[in-house]
C-alpha cells in the first residue's frame, strides 16, 4: 500500500505531501488541486511503462495508449516554485520507496532526470502502481452503445479493464462465473459467490430488478451489453444501454473493477458517482469502504456529499475500521490574495460524526436550506 506521497514544483503545490490510507477521499472546490496527487501518481506508472529507471524522464503525454496527457513542463511547473526542478516521493508501507527529480524543461513534453540530485528508487515486486493489480478510472468514461470493440489480450492476458472502462464489457462475458476474491463485497443477496450475480446485486441496490447480460462475439470480435428487468414473475426483454439510463453505463466499469479486485489491488477512481442518483451514491460509498476494508487500497476523487455519507454509515455498521479511511478536503483563502492551497483532513469519528468541518465542506445543502427557511 501505498503510504506517502510528496511533490514539490508540481501544479498547484511548490510542496505538499498527504499519507494515505486503506480508502482515501479526495474533495474540494473546483480547481484546488485535487487532481494534483492523483496525476503524479499516474505519470509515474505512465513514465515506468517506458522506462523511467532507464532515465527516459517524465513523460507528460502518453499518447493514444497512454494514461495521461498534461502538456508540457510549463503546465505542470508550480507558480510557486522556487527551484528549477519536480520531485515526487513515495512511501510504500511506511518505508521509502521512490525520490525522483525531473528538470524543468518548459517546452517539453518529456521532463529529464534530474543529475545532481539524488535519485532513489526501491524495486519492490509489491508495488501495485507499477504492475496489473493497478486499476485507475478516468471521469469521463465510456458511454452507451449497441456494440464494444473487444480487446482479449488486454483482458485475458493483463485483466485490463481500460482507463475508460471500455474493456468492462468484455471482462464480464470472459469472467462472469469468477468466484469474488473479497469476502467483503458479496453481497447478501447474490443469487451465487461469481461476478455477474454480484453486478446484478449491487446494481438492484440503486435500480431495483436489474440484470446485465454481456455476449462476446467472437466471430465480429465485439461485445453486447444488454439489460433485464424483472417485470412480475418473468424478465422483460433483453435492452441496449442506448435505451436504459446514461448512469447504467457510467456505474458499469466502477462496480466491475471492485467486484473484480483483489487484496494489494490499488484502484483510483474519479467521480464514481456520476450521473447516479442519491441513493445510489450512497450505496457506492459502502462498497468502496467494504473493498478497502479487506485489503484493496482506494483512492477517489468525489463531490458528492452522498458518497461521503455512505461512508460514514459504513463506518458508524462497522463495515470498515475508521482508522482505515482518510478524508482530505482541498481548500484556498480567497482572502489572503495568494493562489495557494491548503489541505486538510476532517476525521470520521467511529459513530459516522465529523471531528471538525472547514469552510466549505460538504456544507451547501444546509446553507440552501437555510436560505429556504429565512
Amino acid at each position: 500500500m501505498i503510504t506517502r506521497i510528496l511533490v514539490k514544483n508540481f501544479k498547484a503545490f511548490a510542496e505538499a505531501e498527504v499519507n494515505l490510507n486503506a480508502l482515501n477521499l479526495f474533495t474540494g472546490l473546483n480547481g484546488m488541486g485535487k487532481s494534483t496527487f492523483i496525476q503524479s501518481l499516474l505519470l509515474l506508472r505512465q513514465s515506468y511503462a517506458n522506462g523511467f529507471r532507464e532515465s527516459r524522464g517524465l513523460i507528460l503525454k502518453g499518447g493514444d495508449n497512454g494514461i495521461i496527457d498534461l502538456g508540457k513542463g510549463k503546465d505542470v511547473y508550480s507558480i510557486h516554485a522556487d527551484s528549477d526542478f519536480i520531485q515526487f516521493e513515495l512511501d510504500e508501507d511506511y518505508d521509502p520507496f521512490l525520490n525522483l527529480t525531473y528538470d524543468f524543461v518548459a517546452e517539453s513534453d518529456v521532463l529529464p532526470i534530474n543529475q545532481s540530485q539524488r535519485q532513489f528508487y526501491k524495486s519492490k515486486n509489491n508495488c501495485a502502481l507499477f504492475d496489473n493489480r493497478f486499476t485507475y478510472l478516468r471521469a469521463e468514461r465510456i458511454a452507451p452503445e449497441h456494440n464494444y470493440k473487444a480487446n482479449v489480450t488486454a483482458v485475458k492476458q493483463l485483466r485490463f479493464l481500460g482507463y475508460r472502462g471500455e474493456n468492462v464489457p468484455l471482462y464480464i462475458a470472459l469472467n462472469k462465473l469468477e468466484t469474488l476474491k473479497l469476502d467483503s463485497v458479496k453481497h447478501t443477496n447474490a443469487k451465487a459467490n461469481n461476478l455477474i450475480s454480484n453486478i446484478d446485486a449491487w446494481l438492484n441496490d440503486i435500480t431495483p430488478g436489474t440484470h446485465v447480460i454481456s455476449t462476446y462475439y467472437n466471430e465480429l470480435d465485439i461485445v453486447r451489453v444488454g439489460y433485464q428487468f424483472d417485470d412480475g414473475s418473468d424478465v422483460t426483454p433483453e435492452f441496449s444501454p442506448v435505451n436504459v439510463g446514461f448512469g447504467f453505463t457510467y456505474l458499469l466499469p466502477v462496480i466491475t473493477a471492485i467486484l473484480s479486485a483483489e487484496k494489494g489491488d490499488l484502484l483510483i477512481i474519479e467521480n464514481p458517482e456520476s450521473h447516479l442518483h442519491p441513493q445510489g451514491q450512497a450505496k457506492m460509498g459502502e462498497l468502496l469502504a467494504k473493498a478497502s476494508n479487506d485489503g484493496v487500497q482506494i483512492i477517489v476523487e468525489s463531490h458528492s456529499d452522498h458518497l461521503f455519507n455512505g461512508i460514514r454509515v459504513a463506518i458508524k455498521e462497522k463495515f470498515i475500521r475508521k482508522d482505515n479511511v482518510s478524508v482530505f478536503y482541498f481548500e484556498r483563502d480567497s482572502k489572503d490574495g495568494k493562489h495557494t492551497t491548503s489541505i486538510s483532513q476532517p476525521e470520521i469519528q467511529s459513530d459516522g460524526r465529523i471531528s471538525h468541518k472547514p469552510k466549505g465542506f460538504f456544507d451547501e445543502y444546509s446553507k440552501q436550506l437555510d436560505s429556504l427557511i429565512k
